[in-house]
């Protein structure tokens, strides 16, 4: 048991799979994980919503959890100093009058939309200039506009409108208050300016009044009902934090402050990140090539990349290679065979576009292709060639970073659940040919979230002192001179390869 000392933050990560409440020390000392699986209903051909009776359900019911873990070890809910919210971005719900939830809550990936910026005679430039986002059709203001056109039965019903963690913290203090990292992700807000885009909000019929308040990093907070506090056991009045999106609040608790370190998150998806000081425009990072949009320390922005399908690309691959019965074993022995197949997988190559290209070129429709496979292929050579189409498209986006940032950091901080492989790692270490350092944090979008809400309410004085998170300590993959060298000659073919299969940048 750990023994009760000084305060305690509370993080709430709600995300694609799971929602996850952290309870943490200041220092960043792990007191307590709840976590509940997200529900997702397929309602029809494209269609994916999230349930979010489950969700109200399943927030209060792990805060309730998370209160007792905590009175087990010697605190009380006096000791919460604040609790802070991260969610996934581009989904939304719509209220009426009375705060009653009148819409479904699409997922970032439902299909039932499109990109409607040419409709409103914006030129991708200007798109990217106020918004920060890339070219794509999987924010917000496509998903209202599309339903709008094509005369959604609920979309008429609403009177106001939220993202998943704005609702989240409607749920728990009944004010409606949105955060600029979050807000970016709706394709609705001005980077620049960090307010809601009268322009963009109306082209989906809508005035800016019926969204939540939109408030500097920090200021979005309110305080806990008294009905809340009755079912969760937390105190009335505690400042509950609208924390923003998850994968800034993940960087903030790998201590990412300041410009110049890069972050490799990898889970169902790969995200490459790194901190800039002002919005990079269009032609900067490309001709709109990569997301740059609010962090969540004031006057800092995001610099992002990503790849739809990295874990899922390995999990596919497990579940077509590991064989009949498909367990743990055999899954392991997969491993066990893409680890002593050759370096370079005997000429295999996978370009892993499995649902697009991600980054740099954005192109969803793409898919993966196997190239070079014969017969004398075993599975653990295709597994292995597949690791080596990740890092060679994560190489490629480093040295995309490098050119528009001009750091090239000595090494890459690792995190999410993709990060525990170590084959993979040793992989991607000998590829960028740079060591790789690994906080050793399992929730660190749920950490991050807590540290805006000490943020928020003084608890540190800055952002530099909220991530010394002196129990944190970090794991280091060194490069392997022989794998390294292995792959040297071999690099150019195969970023060559992506870059002729991703298309024109």
């Amino acid at each position: 048991m750990i023994s009760a000392s000084g305060p305690v933050l509370i993080g709430v990560d709600i995300g694609t799979t799971n929602l996850k409440v952290v309870a943490i020390r200041p220092d960043g000392t792990t007191l307590s994980v709840v976590r509940r699986g997200m529900r997702i209903d397929h309602p029809g051909p494209g269609a994916a919503e999230f349930d979010l009776d489950q969700l109200e359900t399943d927030l209060v019911s792990s805060l309730g959890e998370t209160v007792e873990r905590l009175a087990s070890a010697g605190h009380t809910a006096a000791d919460i100093s604040a609790i802070g919210i991260c969610s996934i971005g581009e989904s939304f719900v719509g209220l009426d009058a009375e705060g009653r939830r009148v819409t479904p809550c699409p997922t970032w990936f439902d299909r039932r939309t499109a990109n409607l910026r040419s409709d409103w005679g914006l030129s991708a430039h200007d798109w990217y200039d106020r918004t920060g986002m890339v070219d794509d059709d999987i924010y917000t203001v496509h998903r209202l506009g599309y339903a709008r056109r094509t005369g959604a039965d609920w979309f008429g019903r609403a009177s106001r409108w939220a993202m998943v963690a704005d609702y989240a913290m409607w749920c728990l203090t009944g004010r409606l208050a949105s955060n600029p990292s979050l807000a970016a992700r709706s394709g609705l807000a001005d980077r620049r300016s960090g307010a809601w885009d009268a322009e963009l909000v109306r082209t989906t019929g809508l005035d800016p009044a019926v969204l939540p308040e939109l408030r500097p990093q920090g200021e979005g907070r309110a305080a806990l009902t008294a009905a809340v506090a009755s079912l969760t056991g937390l105190a009335a009045g505690t400042p509950v934090v609208n924390a923003g999106h998850d994968h800034p609040c993940a960087g903030l608790a790998c201590r990412m402050t300041d410009p110049g370190p890069v972050i490799d998150s990898t889970g169902t998806s790969e995200a490459l990140k790194t901190v800039v000081d002002r919005p990079l425009g269009y032609d900067e990072v490309g001709g709109g090539l990569y997301d740059c949009y609010p962090y969540v320390i004031p006057g800092r922005f995001i610099l992002s990349g990503h790849i739809p399908a990295s874990g899922a690309l390995l999990d596919w691959l497990e579940r077509l290679l590991a064989g009949p019965d498909g367990g743990r074993p055999a899954i392991d022995r997969l491993w066990q065979a893409a680890a002593e197949a050759p370096a370079g997988a005997d000429g295999v190559r996978v370009l892993p576009y499995l649902r697009g290209t991600g980054a740099p070129w954005n192109q969803r429709g793409r898919r993966a292709e196997i190239i070079g496979l014969g017969e004398e292929a075993s599975a653990g050579t295709l597994l292995r060639a597949a690791v080596e189409g990740l890092a060679a498209w994560l190489l490629l986006n480093l040295d995309r970073f490098a050119a528009i940032t001009g750091d090239r950091p000595a090494e890459l901080i690792l995190a999410g659940g993709g990060a525990r492989n170590a084959f993979v790692d040793a992989v991607k270490a000998a590829f960028i040919d740079r060591p790789l350092v690994m906080p050793m944090v399992d929730e660190a979008a749920g950490i991050g979230a807590a540290l805006v809400g000490g943020l928020a309410v003084g608890v540190f004085g800055d952002a530099a002192e909220a991530v010394r998170l002196g129990a944190i300590g970090t794991a280091r993959i060194d490069v392997d001179p022989a794998l390294a060298a292995t792959y040297a000659p071999l690099v150019p073919e195969l970023v060559g390869r992506l870059e002729r299969a991703g298309g024109p940048s």
